[in-house]
């Protein structure tokens, strides 16, 4: 195993310890997510299609919401810091949860 390895391995293992420490924590945060976002049935399935993979248009298609409500949305949780816009190439960009 290189020493990239071995620093990749460590970062995992406090990854998971930080996990469960903050379990209470997040178990709120995804509570208060979900309270103050994702407030309808619709804006939980965009949220959960937020994986990086798929485009705005096929998430609109999917949840059967207008291609604007699927980008505002993004721009709520962007700003809110809880998507990123990860880029796919010089023209598009796909949202990715971040929690």
């Amino acid at each position: 195993m290189n020493y990239d390895e071995k620093i990749f391995q460590e970062l995992v293992e406090i990854r998971k310890l930080l996990t469960i420490f903050a379990q209470d924590k997040l178990d709120e945060f995804h509570a208060n997510i979900k309270a103050k976002y994702l407030t309808t049935p619709e804006r939980q399935q965009m949220y959960e299609l937020f994986d990086g993979e798929k485009s705005l248009k096929e998430i609109s298609d999917i949840v059967k919401i207008s291609l604007e409500g699927v980008r505002k949305f993004c721009i709520i949780l962007e700003q809110a810091g809880l998507i990123d816009m990860i880029e796919i190439n010089k023209k598009q960009k796909n949202p990715k949860r971040l929690f």
